[in-house]
C-alpha cells in the first residue's frame, strides 16, 4: 500500500470555523469548526473526489509539492494523505462498438462506470477475490476514526464525564462562595447602619447565614 500526499490550503472562515481547498482538486472544498475536524473532513472529501475522477475514467491529478506553492498571508498548508494499493492511470483501449455497448449496459445495470466495470473484470480474470475498493476501505477507516474520536471526546467532556462533574462542583463552589460573600457584605452593611442609629431606635435583624 502506498500513501499519496495532497496539500490542502486552510484559512479562517469569516463565517466561523475553518475552510480548506485543494490546489490540485478545485472542486474540493471543506468547512469545519476546528482544525482537527477540518483535517478529517479534508481526507474524506479528497477520497470522494478521487473516486469520482476514477469513475469518470480519468487519471488522478499529480499532487503539487508543498515547496512549489506560494502561500498568501493567513493560509495554513495541511498535508492530507490518501492510502491506496493501486493509483489509477488513464489508458487507451480499443474495443468493438457492439462490445462497448454491451459493456456500458452491464456497467449501468450494476451502478458502475465503464472504467470500474473493466477494472473489476480484469481483477476477476486475474483471480482476485471480489472488487474490493480502496476508496471504500479508506472511507470505512475514516469513519471508524471519527467514531473513535467522538467517543473519546464524549468520555472526556461529555455528560457524566469526570470533567463535567468537576465543572459542576466548581460551579457549586463559585456559587456558594459568591452567596457567602453577598451575605457577609449585607451583614456588614446592617451592622454599620445599626451602629449609626440612636439607642432607642429598633435594630434590623441580621440576615440568616
Amino acid at each position: 500500500m502506498s500513501v499519496i500526499l495532497f496539500v490542502a490550503l486552510s484559512s479562517v472562515d469569516p463565517a466561523g470555523g475553518y475552510r480548506a481547498t485543494f490546489p490540485d482538486a478545485p472542486d474540493c472544498v471543506v468547512n469545519a469548526p476546528d482544525l482537527a475536524a477540518l483535517l478529517l473532513g479534508a481526507r474524506q472529501a479528497l477520497a470522494t473526489y478521487l473516486q469520482r475522477v476514477s469513475d469518470a475514467g480519468e487519471a488522478w491529478p499529480l499532487p503539487t509539492p508543498i515547496e512549489q506553492l506560494v502561500l498568501a498571508p493567513g493560509i495554513i498548508p495541511l498535508l492530507v494523505d490518501v492510502a491506496v494499493d493501486d493509483p489509477p492511470v488513464r489508458v487507451n483501449v480499443s474495443l468493438g462498438e457492439r462490445l462497448v455497448q454491451r459493456l456500458d449496459a452491464a456497467a449501468e445495470a450494476r451502478g458502475m462506470s465503464r472504467s470500474g466495470f473493466i477494472a473489476q473484470a480484469v481483477r476477476v480474470s486475474l483471480g482476485e477475490r471480489g472488487p474490493a475498493s480502496d476508496f471504500d476501505a479508506a472511507t470505512r477507516t475514516l469513519q471508524d476514526e471519527v467514531r473513535i474520536l467522538g467517543r473519546r471526546i464524549n468520555e472526556s467532556i461529555g455528560p457524566g464525564s469526570t470533567f463535567s462533574r468537576r465543572m459542576a462542583e466548581f460551579d457549586e463552589q463559585v456559587y456558594e462562595g459568591a452567596r457567602r460573600a453577598v451575605d457577609g457584605v449585607a451583614a456588614a452593611l446592617n451592622r454599620r447602619r445599626d451602629a449609626g442609629k440612636a439607642p432607642d431606635e429598633p435594630r434590623d435583624p441580621a440576615p440568616d447565614a
